[in-house]
């Protein structure tokens, strides 16, 4: 069973072939530190194109999505319900749920998370009791499954072997290591990222898994490291200094319940979501203090390790609050109809028309210096 957190409350597998560990030189780590970091003017973004996706009594979601695409379609996952991967055209007119919940056919019993395969294919990861399956669904909503396994996972992808990785996250004692990497049938080749601390965790439901092109990273709550994954392993290779919001040192040996009482009586930041393209990381940081949640959005130069920030909110009330993918220095935000409505004061392009339902919209927008 998995459990959502808030911000602040946001199998142990017998037969893996090897194990690893971080076991790397610290100078291929680009250290970064949070409050260094220079603020930036949002008014150098320039807005490329806006994309509406189509809203009706069908499809309302919240404000926490899970977008990915390929060149045909945008998907969309509500996390706040998990309830269906929502299905847009390229231009964001609605087709339909692609996968729901539900005991008719065609339905799955649980939903996690879903990927796109190289082939176009909508895949998901359902995890129910002890055992996590990926299936595949085709057209019709005919189910396929690909695999299952003992391993409990939250997360996925598929890495350009056409293995998988999946992440079981801090679950102690259900999850022995947080990553492992499973050829095309579910076999454990690999394990990553141990789960050595004393206490028991809650999973946390949260996405991990970032792709860019070729290029695959990897992030956790709790965690102020960020992973990239190649043929090598699970390596780190980006650190951000929190500051005055790291975690305690001894948040892993002390109560669970104790550990979150710390959290919330001096505040702790931890990394949301991270993208890349060819010159930077951009890195979505909450924030949780006692003067509420907020959230900064760090652009790290990967060359010179030079970072700068602007603010966001955490309940997704700012345009350029909520990153969802970034390319050849492109950034695409998700936002709403009634947020970028006052952020331009009413002056919206003639596709952005009220409707009955406030809607989500896919913002592009490039940096200008």
């Amino acid at each position: 069973m998995y459990f959502r957190l808030s911000l602040i409350f946001i199998l142990i597998t017998f037969f893996s072939c090897k194990t690893n560990s971080e076991k790397v030189s610290d100078e291929s780590i680009l250290h970064v530190e949070l409050e260094e970091s220079e603020l930036m003017n949002i008014e150098k973004f320039e807005i490329l194109e806006l994309i509406p996706l189509e809203t009706n009594q069908f499809n309302l979601m919240g404000l926490d999505l899970r977008v990915r695409q390929n060149e045909e379609s945008y998907y969309v996952m509500d996390i706040g319900t998990r309830d269906a991967v929502h299905q847009f055209s390229s231009d964001g007119k609605y087709l339909g749920a692609a996968a729901s919940i539900g005991e008719g056919p065609g339905q799955l019993l649980g939903l996690q998370d879903f990927q796109i395969d190289n082939e176009g294919n909508l895949l998901v990861l359902s995890s129910l009791g002890d055992k996590s399956t990926i299936i595949k669904i085709e057209d019709a909503a005919e189910l396929t499954t690909v695999f299952e396994t003992d391993y409990l996972a939250g997360s996925f992808t598929i890495p350009s072997s056409g293995n998988f990785l999946l992440a079981g996250g801090y679950n102690l004692p259900i999850v022995a290591d947080r990553v492992v990497l499973t050829d095309s049938i579910g076999i454990i080749q690999s394990t990553f990222l141990p789960n050595d601390y004393e206490n028991e965790m809650l999973p946390m439901g949260e996405r991990n898994f970032y792709e860019s092109g070729e290029n695959l990273l990897y992030s956790e709550i709790f965690n102020n490291r960020v992973y990239e994954y190649s043929e090598a392993g699970l390596m780190p290779i980006l650190e951000i200094d929190m500051g005055k919001y790291s975690l305690p040192d001894n948040f892993w040996d002390v109560d669970l319940m104790v550990g979150f009482s710390r959290l919330q009586e001096n505040g702790f930041a931890t990394i949301k979501s991270v993208f890349e393209d060819d010159s930077n990381y951009l890195v979505n940081i909450h924030i949780q203090s006692k003067a509420g949640s907020f959230k900064k959005l760090l652009l790290i130069n990967k060359e010179t390790g030079d970072s700068n920030y602007w603010d966001g909110t955490s309940s997704e009330e700012e345009v350029y609050s909520d990153p969802i993918a970034m390319e050849n220095g492109e950034i695409t935000f998700l936002t709403y109809h009634s947020v970028l409505k006052k952020k331009l004061e009413g002056d919206l392009p003639p596709n952005l028309q009220e409707m009955n339902y406030d809607y989500p919209i896919l913002l592009t927008t490039k940096i200008n210096d």
